[in-house]
């Protein structure tokens, strides 16, 4: 063969290998190795500077305040605590709400999912200029929202618009109603721009609340049967440039102007702002939705979006994203797996887009399906419109902590510095600082099913770090604080734990464990219990990993605190109180495993059969159906005791982990 054609082929060979290795799996292509990085090493740059991070958000609007407010206390504290407390819980600082249209008559109802009323329902008509308003019910739910996020420490509002008034539109509605154009009647404009400077101003005299931002249009390009209003980018920038800005000065209005909000992540909605002259000045941030345009599975952005937002250097912001669709609305979807790939897109969103901020859709909501939520507050299954539904039962899925992993640790006025993103295949590492205080974030995105060390080179750190503290959310567990890890010659090492995510802070900034609250959505590794049987023995498994061994007849291991809320794993309406739990067994003589509550003596709620097997070093997984039924069952919070029963001359069966699902059951037969 000649050496040309030898060379080429050769090449050829090499550019499909490194294709294959960037296609083969969903993780690799944004975890692949630095090849400059030192084998398993991340240097951390604390002089490389890269943007300010402004905070991490979500909503409450269509009346989702009043899902948490209707709760009883101390769930309602709780439920609050653990979405802007970073002591309790994850630390939001943003709050989004909807600018009230008044569209009541158009869609929707008043408590469970509509529109907010409009300080505005007429031309020359604010409530508060009627002497029959009833301020205490005017948009009480946003408005208790923000107060509570306020007493809690947030400062930072985002009132977005969904539609004007009716009476400022073409259509005379705030929805789609097929006919006339859903659009802003081009002869208000100017009404619009003064709309909004009063909004801000009487949220402010009559509530003391203080609207940061302003953004006049929400997903501009969809017209739908919930409150919508289309504009193009054209439209956008003329009314901003002409009517809002000139009036927000005017009115000495202090709120920042966000544009954008459009479905698909890019900037393609203020291009025409950010190019004129005489608009770009008053963007104040650039926003957008992720529900289109992201890559890889959704976790990652597109690297040539945004491109004139930052060459502006323009704040920019991510204002709204969740497991949109019915195919996104399982199980799956609620676990680590779902919890890794939005650990991915935000690390990734932060390096690659260089956004200012990243927000969640509903942080906490009845509704019905899991993917709009963090935590999903249960309801007793009758008409929403009739009567309040919430029982104080919540799901909190394995997102809630992975959003946790960063909001919780990185917070407004934080900047993002350099870290050497893949010091490992399918690891990726961003970091953060407090440059004030010399506070500082590490977080480490392990997506290998196996364990991984690396070693954190802290470069140019101010003082002496001593120790950083780690807080992991894995399969098993949720945002649990571990023990502090010595920093020597301002670098430490941790073997990260496969499938997740582990966030390292400095040992004087630690914050508390959270409390411990299990759930359906987490593996149980049997050897991490909180309590066993003296006689039981941990031993390295076959399998690899960990195991339970020398089980004895009456033998049992305790979980406390698993949450099994209304015992459903799939919130879908049809799968209502359908549970099934699994185990990952070696048997020799086989047995039984049974599921009992609050005591090894307590209720039964399955029964899981180990048979006898012909290998006892074979390993395979057993499971039960599990009662949910809300007298006795696994239903609310409760500690779970496994027992295992069995021949007591016989040894029995091993055991190395636990697990839920919606319902799937896998049983051994004697002939494996």
């Amino acid at each position: 063969m000649p050496r040309k054609n030898f060379t080429i082929i050769f090449s050829v060979i090499i550019s499909l290998l490194l294709m294959i290795s960037i296609s083969g799996s969903g993780n690799a292509v944004y975890a692949a190795k630095n090849p400059q990085s030192p084998e398993n090493v991340s240097i951390v740059y604390w002089n490389v500077e890269k943007q300010k991070i402004d905070g991490f958000g979500g909503s409450f609007a269509f009346h989702k305040g009043g899902s948490v407010m209707r709760l009883d206390e101390p769930v309602r504290s709780q439920i609050l605590d653990m979405i802007f407390s970073k002591e309790k819980g994850i630390g939001l600082s943003i709050v989004r709400n909807m600018i009230g249209d008044g569209g009541i008559d158009d869609w929707g109802d008043s408590h469970y999912d509509g529109p907010t009323e409009t300080i505005m329902p007429g031309p020359d008509k604010y409530v508060w200029d009627d002497d029959r308003w009833n301020k205490d019910e005017f948009d009480k739910y946003q408005i208790w929202i923000m107060k509570e996020a306020k007493k809690r420490g947030v400062d930072t509002f985002l009132s977005t618009a969904w539609s004007p008034p009716a009476w400022m539109k073409k259509n005379k509605s705030v929805i789609d109603t097929g006919e006339t154009p859903n659009k802003l009647d081009e002869d208000m404009y100017q009404q619009y721009a003064e709309y909004l400077a009063a909004y801000v101003k009487g949220y402010k005299e009559h509530f003391n609340l203080n609207i940061t931002h302003i953004s006049p249009a929400n997903e501009p390009e969809l017209s739908t049967s919930y409150s919508s209003c289309l504009w193009t980018p054209e439209e956008l920038n003329t009314f901003v440039r002409d009517y809002l800005a000139p009036t927000f000065k005017k009115e000495k209005i202090p709120s920042k102007i966000v544009l954008g909000e459009s479905m698909e992540f890019s900037e393609n909605y203020v291009l025409p702002a950010l190019n004129d002259i005489k608009t770009n000045p008053y963007i104040d941030v650039v926003a957008a939705h992720a529900y289109q345009g992201l890559l890889d599975g959704d976790t990652t952005p597109d690297p040539d979006e945004f491109a004139r937002s930052k060459e502006l250097g323009k704040t920019i912001w991510q204002t709204e994203f969740m497991n949109q669709g019915n195919d996104k609305q399982t199980f799956e979807n609620n676990t680590i797996t779902d919890g890794l790939k939005y650990a991915n897109l935000i690390g990734n969103i932060f390096d690659v887009t260089g956004v200012n901020a990243y927000f969640w859709w509903w942080p906490a909501a009845n509704n019905g399906a899991d993917g709009s939520d963090l935590i999903r507050l249960v309801n007793d299954g009758s008409d929403q419109r009739v009567a309040p539904t919430e029982n104080n039962l919540f799901r909190v899925f394995k997102r809630f902590y992975t959003f946790g992993n960063y909001s919780r640790f990185i917070q407004p006025g934080y900047k993002m510095i350099k870290a050497d993103k893949h010091p490992v295949n399918d690891v990726l590492i961003t970091a953060y600082k407090e440059p004030r205080a010399g506070n500082f974030t590490i977080v480490a995105v392990n997506n290998s099913p196996e364990n991984q060390t690396v070693t954190f080179k802290l470069k140019d750190f101010p003082g002496n770090t001593g120790a950083v503290v780690p807080y992991r959310t894995s399969a098993s567990e949720n945002l649990k604080k571990l023990d502090a890890i010595k920093v020597n010659k301002q670098q430490f090492s941790m073997e990260l734990r496969g499938k997740s995510v582990t966030t390292f802070i400095p040992e004087k900034f630690q914050l508390p464990a959270l409390p411990d609250l299990k759930d359906v959505f987490s593996s149980y590794l049997a050897y991490e219990n909180n309590g066993q049987s003296p006689v039981l023995q941990v031993k390295k498994s076959s399998e690899g990993g960990k195991m339970i061994t020398n089980l004895k007849n009456g033998s049992y291991i305790r979980y406390t605190n698993v949450n099994f809320a209304d015992g459903s794993a799939n919130g879908q309406a049809d799968m209502r109180g359908i549970l099934s739990m699994n185990a990952r067994v070696a048997s020799n003589g086989g047995g039984k495993i049974e599921v009992r509550l609050d005591h090894p003596k307590g209720k039964t709620v399955g029964i899981m059969e180990v048979p006898k097997m012909k290998n006892p070093r074979k390993w395979f997984t057993v499971s039960t159906m599990i009662d949910t039924n809300p007298t006795d069952g696994a239903y609310g919070l409760h500690d779970v005791y496994l027992v295992f029963k069995g021949d007591k001359k016989k040894n029995m069966f091993n055991v190395s982990q636990f697990g839920f699902s919606d319902g799937k059951l896998v049983q051994a037969t004697k002939t494996e």
